[in-house]
């Protein structure tokens, strides 16, 4: 094996070996993939159900007027989805200003989610499907039409975060993102529906919002309680490619090498 290429496998160890947890290892952050979902598509395959009723809280934040809204609804999965549960989050942000006169917008929204996310193939691409999908387009189970801040688009989270705890989960719903050069969920905005996909039954969790101003009134949406809590299994795509990039560099290094050589 030539230096380069022996460099290259050690170099892959030793990130996997980073990257392999141990009894001790701090919790590993996942980035969720999120891909859109039409509201028929979606609901064609999920229903309401009549204990998890769509749920409305308010919350605020200091020197603001009340602020917005938090909905959220739990569905079941019928047919090949049966016994899968969809938590179904919006987010509204009333179009009010805080006491300097500046629109209240949201950065990001946090809850504890106590199971491990579930990836199911709900577009049909026959992969391994998503755990967690935007549905844009219309309204999932009671919950209320997406619609767009003034002068904007419907929003969906610039990234969606799961991190496994040793007793606990946690989602984190992005908005403002410097890195992606994504807004913040402005004024008068009703995000895109956020679905997040597990097989375990809910409870009630606060929900934490965040902008320049502290957060003084909780809303409480439904969240997952009881099952396992660990990565989501299935790598994500953009893991799988980086891999594969990674391969097939190593790949062109090796030729080139064995060109020079000939």
């Amino acid at each position: 094996m030539n230096k380069i290429t022996l460099a290259l496998a050690m170099g892959a160890g030793l990130v996997l070996s980073a990257a392999a947890p141990t009894a001790h290892a701090t919790p590993i952050v996942q980035q969720l993939d999120a891909p859109d979902i039409s509201a028929s598509a979606f609901n064609s395959l999920f229903k309401p159900i009549a204990e998890a009723p769509p749920i409305t809280a308010e919350y605020r934040f200091i020197n603001t007027p009340l602020t917005g809204v938090v909905q959220s609804q739990v569905l079941e999965g019928t047919g090949a989805y049966a016994g899968v549960y969809a938590y179904a989050y919006q987010f509204g942000v009333k179009n009010v200003t805080d006491s300097s006169g500046e629109p209240t917008s949201v950065n990001s929204a946090s809850l504890q989610f106590n199971a491990t996310p579930t990836r199911a193939d709900l577009l049909g691409t026959g992969g391994p499907g998503s755990a967690v999908f935007v549905v844009k387009d219309g309204t999932v189970g009671g919950l209320s039409l997406p619609a767009a801040s003034p002068g904007s688009v419907v929003q969906a989270p610039s990234s969606i975060a799961w991190l496994p705890g040793d007793k606990t989960g946690a989602l984190t719903f992005q908005y403002l993102d410097a890195t992606k050069s994504t807004d913040p969920l402005g004024a008068g905005a009703t995000s895109g529906t956020i679905v997040v996909l597990t097989t375990e039954k809910w409870t009630n969790k606060l929900v934490s919002l965040q902008n320049a101003n502290p957060q003084i009134v909780y809303p409480s949406a439904y969240a997952s309680e009881g099952g396992p809590i660990q990565e989501v299994p299935v790598p994500e795509p953009s893991t799988v490619l980086a891999w594969a990039g990674m391969i097939a560099a190593a790949g062109v290094v090796q030729r080139r090498r064995s060109r020079r050589a000939v």
